[in-house]
């Protein structure tokens, strides 16, 4: 006689797929202009490590509890640090003394500017946050490469962020058109992913149906 498996141990397609993402591909980017603010990809990262976040926490044991168990509750955050090994030629500009965005001319200057941390999940989350560099060790091993290991340290709250897009023409018909569909131009010189989505029962997006960099 077979046993039979309980519904709630069948396997299912949902249970056995990737929860994981690549993380290869993921930028670290510094402001390198303010007006209009534009971002280059810092060259040369290795492993990134962090956002590397914590909560301070106080302890609010007192005799009125009852219970002979310490008690706690959280503080302040601390937004931590980023830090990675960056493979370092002098003549790039974001790592150059003699750019006003390389690593480090921003470390002499002890200068804090903002950044972008881009992931690589499929709508390529962005978060933006002011920074110093704080670190660049250099190792200049015998059978290896010049390598500085950055650290930049975080000094606001990431946020996360969204394409500047324009669209042309700036509106279409409120009503339902039945027997035609209508489509806008979009334009976006950002490196940050925008989507479509509708926003009423009688409109349907075709396409993109997901995630879009630049122009669509």
């Amino acid at each position: 006689m077979t046993p039979t498996i309980p519904p709630s141990l069948t396997p299912t397609d949902a249970a056995a797929a990737t929860t994981g993402i690549p993380a290869f591909g993921t930028e670290i980017q510094v402001l390198s202009s303010a007006s209009p603010e534009e971002y280059t990809t810092i060259a040369g990262v290795g492993d990134i490590d962090g956002p590397s976040t914590s909560v301070a926490e106080v302890e609010t044991t007192s005799h009125s509890t009852g219970k002979p168990h310490r008690t706690f509750i959280p503080t302040l955050i601390d937004d931590g640090s980023l830090s990675f090994p960056c493979f370092f030629n002098p003549a790039d500009p974001t790592h150059s003394l003699y750019s006003p965005f390389g690593l480090e001319n921003l470390f002499q200057n002890r200068a804090v500017t903002k950044f972008r941390l881009v992931d690589m999940d499929a709508s390529h989350r962005t978060r933006v946050f002011r920074g110093f560099v704080k670190e660049l060790n250099e190792t200049a091993p015998v059978a290896g490469v010049y390598t500085r290991q950055t650290a930049i340290r975080i000094t606001e709250a990431p946020q996360d962020v969204m394409a500047t897009v324009a669209i042309t023409p700036a509106s279409l018909p409120t009503a339902p058109n039945t027997a035609n569909g209508g489509s806008v131009a979009v334009t976006s010189t950002d490196t940050l992913p925008w989507s479509a989505h509708s926003d009423a029962p009688w409109l349907t997006v075709s396409s993109p149906t997901g995630a879009v960099t630049g122009d669509g």
